[in-house]
């Protein structure tokens, strides 16, 4: 199994995508990061823990490194972070700082390491906890398996005959 990446090494494979982020933003991507490359390929993306900070989930160790003035680092990320981080930008490199920490205190991880938003005293956020929440698939995600399943037949593929897709090209470009 491949060693675990650090929290500096994916912060800075975000930053070295997204210029100019902002700290707090890099801290919540981070936060998603692990929870996806928890839930879909197994081991941690890296092996910080994230804290449940007031601000919303944060790696303790790089942000107190940050605070040092420290940000450069070089790092080789196995694919499989490399691909979740390209996921997470995707999907949320859009949002804001305050969008983030938003979504982050609605989640089941901060949540439950606050004991609902009651008790913020920098709280580990488990592995298992973001496992958890992380493999729960969305309502769209649901509805569209629900949708298949009452469609799918399960018969056997059998390709279409020999010019049959230039026949309908050509029969719907005559209208």
């Amino acid at each position: 199994m491949a060693e675990t990446s650090s929290a500096r090494g994916v912060a800075a494979e975000i930053r070295r995508r997204c210029p100019g982020v902002h700290k707090t933003k890099v801290h919540k991507l981070l936060y998603y990061v692990q929870g996806y490359h928890l839930a879909w390929e197994g081991p941690p993306a890296f092996r910080d823990q994230i804290e449940a900070w007031e601000q919303g989930p944060v790696v303790a160790s790089l942000w107190h490194t940050e605070n040092l003035g420290i940000t450069a680092w070089s790092e080789a990320l196995p694919q499989s972070v490399r691909n979740i981080i390209t996921n997470v930008l995707c999907r949320l490199g859009h949002k804001s700082d305050c969008e983030l920490i938003e979504a982050a205190h609605r989640e089941d991880p901060w949540v439950h390491a606050t004991e609902g938003g009651t008790h913020i005293a920098n709280q580990v956020i488990s592995h298992k906890s973001l496992t958890k929440f992380f493999s729960i698939e969305s309502p769209d995600i649901q509805r569209l398996r629900e949708a298949l399943d009452l469609v799918r037949d399960d018969s056997p593929f059998v390709p279409d005959p020999p010019g049959a897709l230039d026949a309908l090209v050509a029969r719907y470009q005559r209208r």
